[in-house]
């Protein structure tokens, strides 16, 4: 017997009470217990469970790094600052990831020589992962159905989780499926197709060992079930069938390298993952897209909705999804306290994709606003009102997360909204990609539910709203439902067309400013102002704005001269600036998809690790 890592050993000791997924986490601290004991027991099991989850509300983790900085820019979101008048010079890590223009010497906690940075921090789950594993598989007598099973297939899945993210961002890494040994301390990369074959048999390995939901250990969402371990390995599946930026000499080629069986196997196993789910009955489209975000923000965690899996933060308090996705609302002593100015609008829309949706989608608006909550508006006599806002074509803002749902009010940037990781409508659209890849005939009516729900028709009716089953329109489907939810990167990526669609989205912004292509009969003129009603909701006096959609051209001004009506030119080359429509990147996007391994790594790694893709060391 062995006694405890020291890794381990520092959490055990450290941690206290694990509350990031439920309150039945709680870890022992006894220094002198030995691996046979601890796996041998469920409740010392279930702490180094807990120490695996626990990585994601680290500080330089996914609570206020990872989530918030990896997934812009694209054809459809853009992070506020990054697009402007004039070519940018990049100061931050935001900056340099969104522009594309990532250096070895990033700051920001990137470089950090405590190994709380991002990519120590993500192998740190790794080995807690593999310590749990190697534990229980030897001690616990892990079995399908069992506590100890259960527990074997969450350290299997997050561990899978975990070496996704590496992939996404760092291409090829370090395949480390054991515990750490004086012999492997230090490992050169490996290719990543070797570790998407061997995360893909874990996930297999751990999806019958897997508690349903609706157990004792998966009461909530925040929590790894059966079903989040299908809806992983169905994402995996498709990213490792698809393209990817890989090394070449001393550049980069975007190209696929699963065979053209592999590439048929993995869509199979994707297809069948997704088919297990919506089979189980277990979750459905919720009715109110609004809805999802709205119990998201209220933190509702309880499975049988449209939800699968969350990324738990630990103490109930971390994560930025609403201080930094959220819209953009001013300090106002009820829903933000202390000394926020304000939160929310780091990340904006672009412009053109607001017009690409149906006005009739019912997602729209939920998802984008042109608009911010300001506080004391000179528009309101009365000072304990809000007011919406009208910004500018520019700052059309990310709507999906906002202060005002949250359950508790936000007083520091940290807001305690979890991420969700997989919702239904993504098993249903991968379901239906995966299908339509292997000629199946299913997938188009589960691909039409999904727009059903958005356009408000029962889902399991034929609409006017359906559409064909093509690549083509799913790649625009997931983008009206996905928008925002740090998705669309790696969906453009894997289709290989990262940079052709940000060109498009450059070329649709041309189109939209000229009144040509596609936005032609896009009003150039819109009315706003405060609803007649006095209709006041969250303590705030909602706007009215008419031009937004096709066809409307009344000028309001003249047809209804006593109704209050601001007119304002809202599509104009002034307001569409070439300096705006060409700097959504910097560095070529297919060139520059994936970060380098930062130089504090490179120079700790005794020898072992380089940088491909011309990036340096």
């Amino acid at each position: 017997m062995k006694k405890y890592s020291i890794i381990f050993l520092f959490l055990l000791i450290t941690i206290g009470t694990f509350t990031s997924c439920d309150s039945s986490l709680n870890v022992a601290s006894q220094s002198s217990l030995t691996d046979d004991v601890i796996y041998s027991n469920v409740d010392l099991t279930e702490g180094a469970i807990g120490a695996i989850y626990d990585i994601v509300g680290q500080n330089n983790s996914y609570r206020n790094r990872l989530w918030l900085q990896m997934g812009v820019n694209t054809d459809i979101e853009y992070r506020t600052g990054w697009s402007s008048t004039a070519p940018l010079v990049p100061s931050k890590s935001d900056d340099y990831f969104a522009l594309y223009t990532s250096t070895t010497l990033v700051a920001d906690g990137y470089n950090n020589t405590d190994s709380a940075n991002p990519w120590s921090l993500l192998f740190a789950g790794i080995e807690r992962a593999n310590l749990a594993i190697a534990g229980i598989t030897k001690y616990g007598n892990p079995t399908a159905g069992s506590t100890m099973g259960h527990f074997l297939g969450e350290a299997l899945t997050m561990r899978a989780y975990y070496y996704y993210d590496l992939i996404k961002w760092w291409g090829d890494v370090p395949a480390r499926f054991e515990p750490v040994s004086s012999a492997t301390i230090y490992l050169a990369k490996s290719n990543r197709d070797t570790i998407y074959n061997h995360i893909i048999t874990d996930l297999q390995t751990a999806i019958p060992l897997l508690y349903a939901s609706g157990n004792n250990y998966t009461k909530t969402i925040k929590r790894t079930s059966k079903d989040a371990a299908r809806g992983l390995l169905a994402r995996i599946c498709l990213s490792a069938a698809g393209y990817s930026m890989r090394p070449s000499g001393t550049d980069a080629v975007i190209q696929i390298t699963a065979t053209p069986d592999r590439q048929k196997e993995l869509y199979t196993i994707a297809r069948e993952a997704c088919r297990s789910i919506i089979s189980g009955g277990k979750y459905s489209l919720d009715a109110s897209f609004k809805n999802i975000f709205y119990q998201q923000c209220q933190d509702i965690d309880t499975h049988g909705r449209e939800a699968i899996w969350e990324l738990p933060y630990n103490m109930g308090t971390r994560g930025r999804m609403v201080t930094s996705f959220g819209l953009p609302r001013a300090n106002d002593g009820v829903y933000i306290t202390g000394n926020q100015a304000s939160v929310g609008g780091q990340f904006k829309i672009i412009p053109s994709f607001f017009y690409d949706y149906n006005p009739a989608d019912t997602r729209r608006d939920v998802t984008i606003v042109p608009y911010s909550i300001a506080r004391n508006s000179a528009l309101v006599k009365d000072s304990t009102l809000n007011v919406q806002t009208l910004g500018s074509l520019t700052s059309m803002n990310l709507a999906k997360w906002r202060a005002e749902w949250v359950k508790t009010p936000i007083s520091s940037t940290e807001d305690g909204v979890s991420p969700i990781i997989l919702r239904y409508a993504d098993v249903l659209l991968m379901f239906a990609e995966a299908d339509l890849f292997l000629g199946g005939s299913e997938g188009s009516n589960y691909f039409n539910m999904v727009r059903r729900r958005a356009f408000g028709q029962p889902i399991n009716s034929v609409s006017s709203y359906d559409l064909p089953l093509t690549l083509d329109n799913i790649k625009q489907e997931r983008a009206f439902e996905f928008c925002g939810e740090n998705i669309r990167k790696y969906d453009l990526e894997r289709w290989g067309v990262l940079k052709s669609k940000i060109d498009q989205a450059e070329a649709n912004m041309n189109d939209l400013r000229n009144s040509a292509g596609n936005y032609v009969s896009v009003p150039q003129t819109i009315y706003w102002r405060l609803k007649v009603n006095n209709a006041i909701t969250h303590g705030e006096r909602e706007l009215e704005i008419y031009g937004l959609n096709p066809g409307e051209l009344t000028d309001k001004t003249v047809s209804d001269p006593n109704g209050g009506w601001t007119k304002k030119t809202w599509i104009s080359p002034t307001s569409l600036v070439d300096g705006f429509i060409q700097n959504m990147y910097l560095g070529d996007p297919d060139k520059r998809q994936l970060l380098p391994i930062m130089h504090q790594i490179i120079i700790t790694s005794n020898g072992t690790l380089t940088n491909d893709y011309g990036y340096g060391n």
